[in-house]
């Protein structure tokens, strides 16, 4: 009986190992994965005319670089009617907030920032 209960035991702790172990790796990927890169979240939009929408979002980054985000407005049928890129200078602190003006060719229903990357960036 005891040697059965030290097998358990083993595999147990075998496993316990196994998916600390795992768990560890996922955190350092996601943790590299993120560092250095522009974060953003879109917090809102504002269809302003039937050719214009302004965009609100904040900018998770360092404060010390100067940033360029491109923000796009859709339609209702899910279309890229309005493109711009806009840049976002340095600034004192971060998180950010910002609002960007998007010109439309067509009403746009929606708003948001498409991506954000440092001026700096290495391609």
């Amino acid at each position: 009986m005891a040697v059965a209960v030290t097998r358990r035991l083993r595999w147990w702790l075998t496993g316990a190992v196994g998916v600390g172990a795992m768990t560890a790796v996922a955190v350092w990927f996601g943790v590299a994965a993120a560092s250095g890169k522009v974060n953003w979240v879109n917090t809102g939009f504002e269809v302003v005319a039937d050719n214009e929408v302004d965009v609100r979002f904040d900018l998770h980054r360092d404060p010390d670089r100067p940033v360029r985000c491109v923000i796009e407005a859709q339609d209702e049928q899910h279309f890229v009617v309005g493109r711009t890129t806009t840049r976002v200078a340095a600034a004192s602190r971060s998180p950010s907030r910002h609002v960007a003006t998007v010109r439309t060719a067509a009403p746009a229903v929606t708003g948001y920032v498409d991506t954000c990357e440092y001026l700096d960036a290495q391609p």
